[in-house]
């Protein structure tokens, strides 16, 4: 491997954190949001759902494609690239004049998200392997603060009645400023995408006719990411709506519940390496599962109690425990033996699109039917699942090649 200096090597740490911010303000701005924009089109929760899950669906297919193009421009390039256009797409939700608008506008902007997220994390693995030790764990970290940040400026934008367009057009601007400065510290493709490859170690071809076979390797990987997907949508994109419908909240107080679960979940992956490196994964994402179960029961019981604080309660406790599992996601698919990491995470990150597909629109429908609160129990049986397969889907073919840290 290519030797790194510890200054370009930190540039590069501080470069895809930035990026990592950028993606998740992006993907959080508009959920604080998401009340006004159902009454102001007139949706019910399922055509709500519906919307929302076309951008995984846009994901889902240009996903598949991230990795070929990160193995021909590098993941540095494509990353920068695919984050600017996902986040200028954000302004175009603030503007859908009717659902099929807002639907269009959650495909395209699902397909730039998808493709920066595959791309960011590959580098990311990358710049782990330069440091030696885990750090992906921060990279969420730093895409949770940005989820943390826009949920407060969304909150505030909600409760002081400033347009949706105009707040989503803002921050759309905002945001890729911060991602076309970023973008010079990240590093050349000849040290960030090529990984050691241990001798012995089987070369797994990447061709379309190995792709059932690619899909067997991963896909175990794959499914901790799409349950923690149904597990964080609990959070993620009802708690705002839980806040208004269940417990007869204001639109501003409403998101805090969302800010409390970006805030858990920032504050948790800043520490979290160490809890990986001391634990280890599947230890670790047990852990997580348990608190999630717990979590999500609190916020089921918040609604015949009527009890604001044990919601919110609820909703940080979901980022304390799913705060470890996408980035063990993430790393454990860029360590497959003898797959390249860009194409590793790629597809891995592709398969999760489809939680992110079904989890909305699935829980959309189930609140419909028999309301929100009872449709939370979805995502606390999935918590139990996590639970009992963990030690499959985090497995690791190969350990990651140690170094000292710059």
């Amino acid at each position: 491997m290519t030797q790194v200096s510890v200054p370009r090597a930190s540039a590069a740490r501080l470069a895809v954190s930035v990026l990592f911010f950028a993606n998740g303000a992006a993907s959080a701005s508009i959920l604080p949001r998401l009340p006004a924009i159902k009454n102001g089109l007139g949706l019910s929760n399922a055509e709500l759902g519906a919307a929302v899950a076309a951008m995984p669906l846009g994901g889902l297919i240009a996903g598949g494609l991230a990795g070929l193009l990160i193995a021909r421009v590098g993941s540095g390039r494509v990353a920068a690239v695919a984050g600017t256009l996902d986040v200028l797409a954000l302004a175009a939700l603030g503007l859908a004049p009717t659902w099929l608008a807002l639907a269009a506008a959650y495909f395209v902007m699902g397909m730039f998200d998808a493709t920066m997220d595959a791309s960011m994390n590959t580098h990311g693995v990358g710049v782990e392997r330069v440091y030696g030790r885990s750090i992906l764990q921060g990279f969420h970290g730093s895409w949770s603060f940005g989820c943390m940040v826009a949920g407060a400026v969304g909150a505030l934008a909600a409760g002081t009645g400033v347009p949706v367009s105009v707040h989503l057009s803002v921050v759309a601007v905002a945001l890729a400023a911060v991602v076309v400065a970023s973008s010079r510290g990240l590093l050349p493709a000849s040290v960030a995408d090529v990984r050691d490859r241990p001798d012995g170690e089987p070369e797994v071809h990447i061709h379309l006719r190995n792709a059932p076979h690619l899909l067997r390797i991963l896909l175990p990987v794959a499914m901790l990411g799409i349950l923690c997907v149904v597990v964080q949508t609990a959070a993620s994109t009802w708690s705002a709506l839980f806040g208004t419908d269940v417990l007869g909240l204001g639109a501003g107080l409403a998101a805090v519940g969302y800010v409390l679960y970006a805030a858990a979940m920032t504050v948790s992956r800043m520490v979290n390496d160490r809890w990986v490196d001391g634990l280890g994964p599947t230890r670790f994402v047990r852990i997580g599962a348990v608190i999630s179960l717990v979590a999500l029961l609190a916020v089921i019981a918040s609604a015949p109690l009527h009890a604001p604080l044990l919601a919110f309660a609820g909703f940080a406790g979901i980022g304390v425990g799913t705060s470890p599992m996408f980035p063990v996601m993430v790393a454990t698919a860029g360590s497959r033996p003898g797959i390249p990491a860009g194409y590793g995470v790629a597809l891995t990150s592709w398969m999760v699109r489809i939680g992110l597909i079904v989890a909305p629109a699935l829980i959309g429908a189930a609140a419909d039917a028999l309301g929100l609160a009872t449709a939370l129990w979805i995502p606390a049986v999935v918590a139990v699942a996590i639970f009992v397969l963990a030690p499959v889907m985090t497995r690791r073919g190969v350990a990651p090649a140690r170094r000292p840290a710059p």
